[in-house]
């Protein structure tokens, strides 16, 4: 009970200004963490840039776009809900740096097969679904340490946010770069970017600490199967997780793969090139820094459920409009409103899972199965739109994807009264102000 009590007494005495730094970030801990992994997303970014203008070049067929997405996280589906009992399990220091060390080694094979004009479609397919592995144990292992680098877990929100904000201010510079660097010096130079760009990450890895899990309930049920079960009743019979999660799952279906279809939009429509590209997913990016910007300036996770509702529905509204547009200007106003809410929705919802969710021991299980519905979602997202696009259009496709955002923004709407009721007495176990209007 005191724990509210001294917080309230600090924030009145805190002098107000306009920014105020983020208690995560406070941490030295916390802080080498997330800025060596959002180095290392820059060059991520980077190389799937470069890898969709890339197969597009090679083969100018929406429909191979569309297979090299799906290839390139199809393996998500698959095994990321194991990779998550797995996580509970294993030291997540250990699982990071393989993950680093193989995507370096990836990075570096197709720097080489592009510089020697050997790169081609299967082999792009085939590194894609391997490097699909790879994210499948490493995007949750990053999510399921931030917590263990905290001291007080009411600091978990801010944590996420600042992680969300830092990653989508690599996003940011990424397009910009690597379209000019596309159109100026070729593909492998993104590669060779993306090679070296883990190498801080790495560092922070080999340096963090992280706190141990107490109490961890894996230790006594060492069957896998049983395991998994357990995360996904767990995720369904606790109605704000599950709501999100179909929420996530229809955004990254029907919104997410707006990305896949841009270097199409920005060739077929706009008539453009690999800097017109650039231009689009850096006006993209840059409206994920303003919902960056905004989530990390939020005191805490009470009202985001509206904010998820509101920004899913704005995405698909920011699709539709953009899919009958053929003025680059317009097209950058509205990149930038796409990528703004396509941030606010992700972000926030993962936000936000991150924080009502105090079982420390599901934690692996939980953000793997969400992981799932952006990983293994996203791939077939990517086969059904490029698809899609070949037959009726990229303009129709990103029409046909926004209907569907506004639809599944309505659903989760309706839900919100469920959650707030729910939600509320953890607001108050994680000593934040509880309000009973707010979820």
């Amino acid at each position: 009970m005191m724990i509210p009590s001294n917080r309230e007494k600090v924030q009145k005495h805190k002098p107000k200004f306009f920014f105020e730094l983020p208690p995560a970030l406070k941490s030295v801990n916390f802080s080498c963490f997330v800025i060596g992994q959002s180095l290392s997303f820059f060059g991520s970014w980077m190389t799937q840039i470069a890898l969709i203008w890339l197969v597009y070049q090679l083969t100018n067929s929406a429909v191979l776009v569309g297979v090299a997405g799906f290839t390139n996280q199809a393996m998500g589906l698959i095994i990321t809900p194991l990779v998550g009992v797995l996580l509970d399990r294993w030291n997540l220091r250990y699982v990071l740096l393989t993950t680093q060390l193989v995507s370096i080694l990836l990075s570096s094979i197709l720097t080489f097969l592009t510089l020697s004009n050997n790169i081609n479609v299967a082999w792009i397919i085939a590194i894609g679904t391997i490097q699909g592995i790879v994210k499948a144990f490493d995007l949750p292992a990053r999510q399921v340490i931030i917590p263990r680098l905290l001291d007080q877990k009411s600091d978990t929100y801010s944590a996420m946010a600042s992680h969300s904000f830092l990653i989508n201010t690599a996003k940011f510079v990424s397009p910009m770069i690597g379209g000019l660097l596309i159109a100026r010096s070729g593909a492998a130079s993104c590669f060779l970017v993306d090679s070296i760009s883990y190498l801080p990450f790495v560092s922070a890895i080999l340096t963090i600490k992280v706190n141990p899990v107490i109490n961890n309930s894996l230790a006594q049920k060492p069957q896998m199967w049983k395991n998994l079960k357990e995360g996904f009743v767990y995720a369904y019979e606790f109605l704000p997780i599950k709501y999100l999660l179909i929420l996530q799952v229809t955004i990254c279906f029907m919104g997410m793969t707006h990305v896949n279809l841009v270097p199409i939009f920005a060739q077929e429509v706009l008539n453009g090139n690999a800097e017109t590209m650039g231009f689009l997913m850096t006006a993209s990016a840059f409206g994920s820094i303003v919902s960056g910007i905004y989530l990390i300036s939020r005191k805490n996770v009470m009202g985001l459920g509206k904010i998820i509702a509101i920004s899913a529905a704005l995405l698909g509204l920011g699709l539709i409009v953009f899919s009958r547009s053929t003025n680059l200007e317009i097209c950058l106003i509205l990149m930038f409103i796409i990528g703004m809410n396509n941030t606010l929705t992700l972000a926030s919802i993962s936000n936000f899972m991150q924080s009502i969710l105090l079982d420390e021991d599901k934690r692996g299980r939980v953000t793997s199965i969400f992981t799932t519905g952006f990983l293994g979602i996203l791939p077939f997202g990517n086969l059904f739109f490029g698809a899609l696009a070949g037959y009726f259009g990229v303009d129709n496709s990103l029409l046909f994807g926004g209907a569907c955002c506004i639809l599944g923004a309505y659903f989760f709407s309706r839900q919100l009264p469920k959650i707030r009721k729910i939600v509320h007495p953890i607001y108050a176990e994680l000593g934040l102000i509880t309000q009973s209007n707010k979820g």
